[in-house]
């Protein structure tokens, strides 16, 4: 095993398997490599082997030489780094595809460019030079040309016979012209010796923006925070997050138009909206339950390693768990029940938050990255779910994590420390404001009150078990929603 190629595969963002990096589960790394561009970039296909799961695929671009302050790595006895940082990765490999529109990885696999519109568009821009992109458009990767275009390379992938989401939805996104998102060109996947592919990037219109809704929120009450903490107020002032409520004001119109272009799919049954039964009734209701075990046996198995002020809060949703929890579902599912119109199942975005929002230079709002959450299979991805699921998952984003996220920032100290203090006054000052935002968010959509309970509830736990396994720091938030969520004092 190299050691070496290891370590630089940790350290890169997109990995999603470093934790079994540091366990020692990966058994191998197979690279399968299509050089180009007179041999000097290479395409490379790698494969992890992982001790007790799936085969992890990713995608590892490499050019010959160095780069300052990027981590050295040696390649096939040459020193390399990471291509897409070279501004003649695009046009390489753009070049290479476009003679034949596909080329050979290596004789299990094909590299294929396929067009969704007229692929002139794309020969014009084969030579164009290209840039990784920062926050000037959230989830892509690269710009080409005088941002012409945006180029989003795809790092970890998956075959299947499947079509990937991000695919399938941003296509048929184009066919209905949904207005929030960006105009899609085409994508690129690999084509295996078995018939499989795998999404590999898709070629879309640059979005000149601001940065993503989480960014400029976050910054935005953090300033507000700090100045008026520094001026020992007592308040915020209205006038001074008016203009944050203008922005979550045109984010509920822009996802109602977005959940109705969802809703709009009619040439594939497995886009379809469909009413929800009794039997999908019984078969969400036998899948929440089973996650409600999950999720109270891994808060007993953690809660000693907790932090005091976290398992306080824990330990009081366990004492009231069962009664309060069995309570709102059974309330919730009953009013469903009696109703004649039970409510839709339809396609969702699947990751939807303040993250996926970005705000155009023109102070329009746009959505991207409709991949889905990328820790569940395709087929899990691709389900139908309730049409408040989207709903729920951006409340989520306002209510919860927008909160947390600012005031633990704004409390922390140089040497890492919080200051409770301010944490509490942190809270005191936004709570209000965060209130009023997620009002006006909810007043823009046409809420299924019970379906809108239970995907909350169901995000939560969600949110309860990724954080118990990952960043216990901030459990404190899905708890604390769940107390308010049962309404337990």
């Amino acid at each position: 095993m190299n050691k070496k190629l290891l370590e630089y595969i940790y350290n890169q963002r997109w990995c999603n398997f470093k934790d079994d990096i540091k366990s020692n589960k990966v058994k191998n790394i197979t690279l399968e490599m299509a050089p180009f561009n007179d041999k000097k970039i290479y395409f490379i296909l790698a494969k992890a082997e992982i001790k007790g799961k799936d085969d992890k695929y990713f995608i590892m671009p490499l050019i010959k030489g160095t780069l300052k302050d990027e981590l050295p790595l040696s390649y096939k006895g040459m020193k390399v780094y990471d291509a897409l940082k070279n501004n003649k990765y695009w046009s390489s490999l753009m070049e290479t595809i476009s003679l034949s529109n596909s080329f050979t990885i290596s004789k299990d696999y094909k590299l294929i460019y396929q067009s969704w519109d007229n692929f002139n568009f794309i020969t014009n821009h084969i030579n164009d030079s290209s840039r990784p992109l920062g926050a000037e458009q959230s989830n892509t990767t690269l710009s080409i040309g005088n941002n012409d275009i945006a180029f989003k390379q795809q790092r970890i992938i998956e075959f299947s016979t499947l079509t990937n989401p991000e695919v399938e939805m941003n296509y048929n996104l184009m066919k209905v012209n949904c207005p929030v998102v960006a105009k899609t060109y085409g994508h690129l996947f690999l084509l295996s010796s078995n018939g499989e592919t795998a999404f590999v990037g898709i070629v879309q219109e640059f979005l000149s923006n601001k940065g993503d809704l989480w960014e400029i929120f976050t910054n935005k009450l953090r300033d507000l925070l700090t100045s008026n903490y520094k001026l020992n107020n007592e308040k915020i002032e209205y006038k001074d997050y008016k203009p944050l409520k203008k922005i979550i004001k045109d984010l509920g119109k822009k996802t109602s138009i977005l959940l109705k272009s969802l809703s709009s799919f009619t040439d594939d049954k497995d886009l379809i909206p469909e009413p929800i039964t009794s039997k999908y009734i019984k078969e969400y209701r036998d899948n929440l339950t089973i996650r409600l075990q999950e999720t109270k046996l891994a808060i007993k198995k953690n809660i000693d390693s907790l932090p005091l002020f976290i398992k306080d809060k824990t330990k009081e949703l366990l004492n009231n768990w069962d009664d309060y929890i069995n309570k709102f579902i059974s309330s919730n599912f009953i009013k469903i029940e009696r109703r004649k119109n039970k409510g839709t199942l339809m396609r969702v975005h699947g990751d939807f938050h303040l993250g996926q929002a970005i705000l155009t230079n023109n102070d329009e709002i746009k959505f991207i990255d409709f991949s889905g959450e990328p820790n569940l299979p395709f087929i899990k991805r691709k389900a139908k779910n309730p049409n408040m699921y989207d709903i729920a998952s951006m409340y989520r984003s306002i209510d919860g994590y927008l909160k947390a996220s600012v005031i633990n920032k704004f409390a922390r100290l140089t040497n890492g420390e919080i200051d409770k203090d301010k944490i509490i006054w942190g809270y005191k000052m936004l709570n209000p404001i965060i209130m009023e935002l997620k009002n006006t968010f909810l007043k823009c959509q046409k809420l299924d009150k019970q379906w809108f309970n239970l995907e909350i509830l169901r995000r939560n736990l969600y949110e309860v078990n990724y954080e118990i396994s990952y960043r216990p720091q901030m459990l404190l938030v899905p708890i604390s929603n769940l107390l308010n969520l049962l309404d337990i004092k």
